[in-house]
């Protein structure tokens, strides 16, 4: 009997294989709907639930709509599933070149940890830490479409277009590592893809009430919330554990969060008109790909140009291409397509230089793109120098300034909090050279965390298991932070005399003044540092309740240095390979031919103390550091810095040797016309004699 079942199941899992093959076959033949016109498609349309029923707005007790189901109707939702926005979780999918990480900041332990589920080199796949995707959506799904993590597994099977058929993919082990966690998914419900994230063509969409929504874990209910079609009443993460969503509620017990659809957008067939656009506006990008300078170098956001190709009208999606399987380019040199189709003349040097072979040949210079000249620059400097390192940006100046990203700092979110000094620390750009010692700019970001080290190798802790362990050895009051709470330091009568002498040491605070404040602030500084060992050496002796590995002890990675117990009372700092920075390359803000490096002058860059090799990067911790990890650009970029001040020295007389050469070329000319006057008189002379 269990061979017989066995063998039905076989030959179901055929069918099912079979079928996708065909459907793959066909794809855009039967199975979805399309119009193929430039025109944009007027969307009234039936919502449905995640149970695939249609929904009827008007009804109290209507559920959440569920992008799978509506959207999934005419669109292969699967395809757009393993794109690129989407398929980070995906084991098969290709990593590419390194990007901007998921950086976890946990302020109460002084925690900033790339992780990254593609194994970019230098990051953590959080799968390995112990953090589970739940915790990842709670974490960072204010600035995620949706899919990827918050997808646990595929829905039930309904009506919502034949790909909804596939095998089921189950739930990763890190999801589902405790009941508690899977208990809250079925309740919370998926975080499907959402389309309206980057579709939506009136600006409706709500980034912040999408990520009030995850907070709350109204997983199910963030589209419909984020999209204005309706409002949300209740929290799932105020329904009490074991609550089962499955069983009636009596009385006033507790229920599920309440949908109330808006009626205005619903014509006479209870059919809702969703705006969309198929190509997505720069506003739906900068969603999540925001940039800003911070710091005192960087000046006010108003005095900023946006990025040469927006400021000429055209739209990111202009070179961020891709098609129904949303396999978007990135746009950058070498990059391969997984549809096999060239998009050679997507990348920077591919549309202004014209590299390409075949047909890329007809597609060069898209939307006209002007092809750069470089008179006067030697062609070494473009084998050498990636197009991004002189146009792409800041202008680089005696020190990297503080950049502040969507991804890290959740900006595009209504906050009190977007000062310089909040985590992660970001400075840009740094020139670094790629694989093939080409010079590229990046983004540079220190990791900071508790961890284990075992024969020299350095683990990150699960940070939710490092706050348990420290929070009594750190305690870090309500309203604080950890780096506020390393840095406090109290002045005594002594301190303040050594600061501002024996005199206006008396003076009240309130009548110090800025300079003098200054003055105590830097001294205050100097005195934190000083303490910090005493301060991790209880922190890192009360970490040692967490270490479960033999043979593993417990380190703190910050700024670059690793802090680590060596006895009672004394923590050594070293600056191992494990706690180097993370560096990403940067593509935008893309400045004009006449901003761009080089520009003005050679001596833009070949002059003696020139920023593009002595602009200093400076490593910022979450810790006092009186002597923070600092290199200088060149020692990054790997060249000789006595070459490079041999090299500026000669273009001191550059103009003048110019001058020097074109008169002795001058005077050697003059010298060889008078003797080929003389030649010639010779010559016609002893024709006269014969």
């Amino acid at each position: 009997m269990r061979g017989c079942t066995n063998w039905k199941w076989a030959c179901a899992w055929l069918a099912v294989a079979a079928g996708s093959l065909f459907q793959v076959v066909r794809a855009g033949e039967s199975r979805f709907a399309a119009t193929n016109s430039r025109s944009q498609y007027a969307h009234w349309i039936d919502l449905y639930d995640e149970s695939d029923h249609r929904i009827d707005p008007t009804d109290p007790n209507a559920p959440p709509y569920s992008p799978l189901r509506t959207c999934g109707r005419c669109h292969d939702y699967d395809a757009i599933s393993h794109g690129y926005h989407f398929n980070a979780i995906d084991k098969n999918s290709e990593k590419g070149r390194s990007g901007e990480p998921w950086i976890w900041v946990d302020p109460r332990t002084g925690t900033q940890i790339p992780l990254s589920y593609r194994g970019w080199t230098d990051t953590f796949d959080p799968r390995k830490l112990g953090i589970s995707e739940w915790e990842m959506v709670l974490q960072f799904g204010r600035h995620m479409p949706g899919g990827g993590p918050g997808e646990v597994g595929t829905p039930a099977e309904g009506a919502a277009g034949e790909a909804a058929k596939a095998p089921a993919r189950p739930a990763s082990r890190s999801a589902r590592k405790s009941s508690a966690q899977a208990a809250r998914w079925n309740v919370a419900g998926p975080l499907h893809v959402d389309c309206m994230v980057c579709h939506s063509a009136n600006m409706s969409f709500s980034l912040e009430a999408w990520r009030d929504q995850i907070a709350k874990k109204n997983f199910a209910w963030a589209s419909t919330a984020a999209l204005g079609i309706g409002t949300i009443q209740g929290d799932v993460a105020e329904l009490p554990e074991g609550f089962d969503p499955s069983k009636p509620v009596e009385g006033d017990g507790p229920k599920l969060p309440k949908t109330t659809y808006s009626a205005g957008l619903l014509n006479g067939e209870k059919k809702f008109f969703i705006d969309i656009v198929r190509t997505p506006t720069n506003n739906a990008c900068y969603n999540c790909h925001t940039t800003r300078l911070v710091g005192k170098s960087a000046g006010p956001d108003w005095t900023h140009d946006q990025d040469i190709h927006l400021r000429a009208g055209m739209k990111c999606s202009d070179c961020h291409r891709n098609g129904i399987d949303h396999q978007t380019v990135r746009g950058y040199e070498g990059e391969k397509h997984p549809t096999g189709v060239s998009i050679a003349t997507l990348s920077c040097r591919g549309c202004h230089l014209g590299e390409g072979s075949g047909d890329d040949l007809n597609v060069q210079g898209r939307f006209g793109a002007p092809k750069p000249l470089h008179k006067g620059l030697p062609p070494l400097h473009l084998d050498k120098l990636s197009c991004t390192a002189c146009h792409s940006g800041p202008r680089i100046s005696a020190e990297a300034v503080q950049v502040q990203t969507a991804m890290a700092h959740g900006l595009g979110l209504p906050s009190h909090e977007y000062s310089a000094e909040s985590a992660p620390g970001i400075v840009e750009p740094v020139l670094m050279p790629d694989d093939q010692g080409k010079l590229y700019p990046h983004r540079m970001v220190w990791p900071a965390y508790w961890g284990t080290m075992k024969d020299f190798k350095v683990k990150p802790l699960h940070p939710e298991a490092v706050n348990e362990a420290l929070r009594r050895a750190i305690r870090v009051r309500r309203g604080s932070t950890f780096a506020e709470t390393m840095a406090e330091v109290k002045l005594t009568a002594a301190d303040k005399a050594k600061a501002l002498g024996e005199t206006r040491s008396r003076t009240p605070d309130s009548e110090l003044t800025e300079q003098e404040k200054a003055k105590l602030a830097e001294f205050s500084k100097g005195l934190a540092a000083e303490a910090l060992s005493k301060k991790l050496a209880e922190a890192l002796k009360a970490l040692k309740t967490a270490v479960k590995e033999p043979g593993a002890e417990p380190v703190y990675i910050a700024g670059g240095k690793l802090y680590h117990l060596v006895k009672e009372g004394e923590v050594e700092i070293t600056e191992p390979p494990a706690a180097k920075p993370y560096a990403w390359k940067l593509g935008h803000d893309v400045r004009p031919a006449r901003s761009s490096l080089g520009a003005t002058s050679c001596f833009d860059c070949h002059a003696i103390g020139s920023p593009i090799f002595e602009s200093k990067v400076t490593a910022i911790s979450p810790v006092p550091d009186n002597k923070p990890a600092t290199r200088a650009m060149h020692q990054l970029e790997g060249l000789d810095k006595l070459r490079l001040d041999a090299w500026s020295q000669s273009f001191q007389g550059r103009a003048s040797f110019k001058y020097f050469a074109l008169a002795a070329m001058s005077v050697v000319a003059l010298i060889m016309l008078s003797y080929s006057m003389k030649g010639i008189h010779g010559i016609i002379e002893w024709g006269r004699r014969g």
